[in-house]
């Protein structure tokens, strides 16, 4: 099985309040991820992380470090598309070097780090990246960056944990949620497509 998810930000106790994020500290939160991550996906299963699974606000935020503990704790394989954060650790960590971060993250446990990923399930193509403007119109995009921005966009159907209330997306559900857009979503006139 297949999941996909975006802006966990381990690690991080300001995404807990930006985020309005209804958990006591970020040990709580974190400790919730993983155990619900572990709960839903298993060990042959891929999540694809579109997106900021790591927190960096600047060259002294090294939050990195202790969320790179994590990835071994997750039991199903990961595949990371690079977010914003990942590209501020990128800059300020690793030398402006995108293939020696992407050795680190393959050297954690992720199974590969990528910048962004096409997929096929139930003979609909798919696009993964981060940020909403990457998108690619020739396909349903998967994305994160806008948190509690809404679960649909016009674009396609943000991922991240935010308003998914902390879960990931299963293919079934983004299967379910697509088929349900094109019954009454498409249909409705008093909907406003952003």
């Amino acid at each position: 099985m297949q999941y996909f998810t975006a802006d966990i930000h381990f690690a991080d106790p300001d995404t807990l309040i930006y985020s309005n994020r209804p958990f006591k500290n970020i040990r709580q939160y974190d400790k919730y991820m993983i155990k619900q991550i572990n709960k839903t996906a298993k060990k042959d299963d891929i999540i694809y992380v579109c997106g900021d699974f790591f927190d960096c606000d600047g060259p002294t935020h090294d939050s990195y470090l202790k969320s790179s503990q994590y990835v071994k704790k997750i039991k199903a394989k990961m595949l990371l598309i690079v977010g914003n954060n990942e590209e501020r650790i990128i800059k300020y960590f690793f030398d402006n070097d995108f293939e020696k971060f992407r050795a680190y993250c393959k050297d954690i446990g992720f199974i590969d780090l990528v910048k962004s990923v096409q997929l096929n399930f139930a003979g609909r193509d798919f696009y993964l990246v981060h940020e909403p403007v990457n998108t690619n119109p020739k396909y349903i995009n998967l994305f994160g960056h806008i948190h509690s921005g809404g679960v649909y966009r016009s674009y396609g159907i943000n991922v991240g944990v935010d308003p998914y209330h902390y879960r990931l997306w299963s293919e079934s559900d983004i299967l379910d949620f697509l088929d349900w857009k094109e019954k009454w979503m498409n249909h409705d006139v008093n909907i406003n497509m952003i």
